[in-house]
């Protein structure tokens, strides 16, 4: 394989270089832009590759945005406003994210990135803040049933696909 050509991330559709990040899946390599589109992947191959006359919801342009309010039982300083910002503004398929007072606002495109994820960087940030940021911030999150509403969207195989 020429390692000097471009491919386009499965996920999010940025181009990158084909061994960067690669993963083979079903005897097909696939390369992409960050470790979280390449876990995103894995987790549910069929949301960006479909199957063999089936189209996944990706590649069909689908956006599934979601808005997550968090409320904070006090406000962040504006250090930990700005650095709460900044990180969930550097994750991939995050759209926009207001931080005011004792609310944080976050609006994301739930077939590039999850809660779940979100929660992850946000613990990470609430540690950086010290104190009880951490579980303050992990409290805030309203944890919904995201994993049932990605696997109702995953493309199911047809009745004669052999894997």
């Amino acid at each position: 394989m020429n390692h000097n050509k471009e491919a386009k991330c499965p996920v999010c559709a940025m181009e990158v270089m084909q061994h960067q990040n690669e993963v083979v899946y079903q005897q097909m390599h696939f390369a992409f832009c960050s470790e979280q589109c390449k876990v995103r992947f894995l987790a549910h191959p069929h949301l960006y590759i479909g199957y063999p006359g089936i189209a996944a919801p990706i590649q069909e342009g689908q956006v599934v945005l979601k808005r997550r309010r968090l409320r904070l039982d006090q406000p962040l300083s504006v250090e930990g406003k700005v650095l709460v910002d900044e990180v969930l503004r550097g994750m991939m398929g995050v759209n926009a994210v207001t931080v005011a007072g004792d609310t944080i606002e976050i609006t994301y495109d739930l077939l590039q990135v999850s809660l779940e994820e979100m929660e992850t960087v946000i613990v990470e940030v609430g540690a950086r803040l010290g104190g009880d940021w951490a579980e303050r911030l992990r409290r805030a999150l309203i944890h919904a049933s995201e994993e049932l509403e990605i696997e109702a969207s995953e493309v199911t195989p047809p009745r004669h696909y052999l894997p």
